[in-house]
């Protein structure tokens, strides 16, 4: 093996390092805040979980803020992937019901993080405005696919960006009422009240 390709095999393996390293402080994290919550877990419970020194976990992320933001956008990626890789037809209400039901067991899935999300931050905190930026570029994919649905005539004409944020807003809120809330029970029917209700405000008009 050359010398370039030895440098090249050394780097690949100290990146899958850090990778898992950083997969394992964030996996940590998360089982330490589903126990204590925001508020009562600090960096060295994190190191102490994930069985490092609380100086690495300092490496990989500055504050316990950077831990909860991370957690949020994993939780987040889990549910638009989700919903992105649902076997959706074209149609509105078809495509609508599988989308919502694909965002139903994601959240299903991953409830702790869900719990760990809706329940922990202070709406006047530093925690609420990264997550509403985060969220607001997470819109975008949505209001894409709307604009396309739109200029297929497949989609009611109107504003893309609001109605992404109209639709994000009425699950979030079906979400809490689901999975808080409701401890889980009667998911089905908060999924069809969901899809109904999307479904009938893109539906174009004749």
């Amino acid at each position: 093996m050359s010398v370039t390709a030895a440098l090249r095999t050394a780097e690949e393996r100290r990146t899958r390092q850090r990778r898992a390293r950083r997969e394992a402080i964030l996996a940590a994290a998360r089982r330490v805040f589903a126990r204590n919550g925001f508020d009562g877990t600090t960096m060295v419970d994190v190191a102490r979980e994930a069985g490092v020194a609380a100086g690495t976990v300092y490496l990989y992320y500055a504050s316990k803020l950077d831990l909860f933001a991370a957690l949020n956008a994993r939780l987040f990626e889990a549910i638009i992937g989700a919903m992105r890789d649902a076997q959706a037809p074209p149609e509105v209400r078809g495509g609508t019901r599988s989308r919502i039901h694909a965002v139903f067991e994601a959240s299903r899935e991953h409830r702790d993080l869900l719990r760990l999300v809706f329940l922990n931050p202070d709406p006047r905190s530093e925690v609420a405005r990264r997550m509403k930026l985060a969220g607001e570029e997470r819109l975008r994919p949505l209001a894409e696919l709307l604009r396309a649905g739109m200029d297929a005539g497949i989609v009611g004409q109107g504003d893309p960006a609001l109605l992404s944020r109209l639709i994000v807003g009425l699950v979030v809120v079906a979400l809490h009422q689901c999975f808080i809330e409701a401890d889980g029970r009667e998911e089905a029917a908060y999924e069809d009240a969901v899809v109904e209700m999307i479904a009938g405000a893109l539906t174009p008009r004749n």
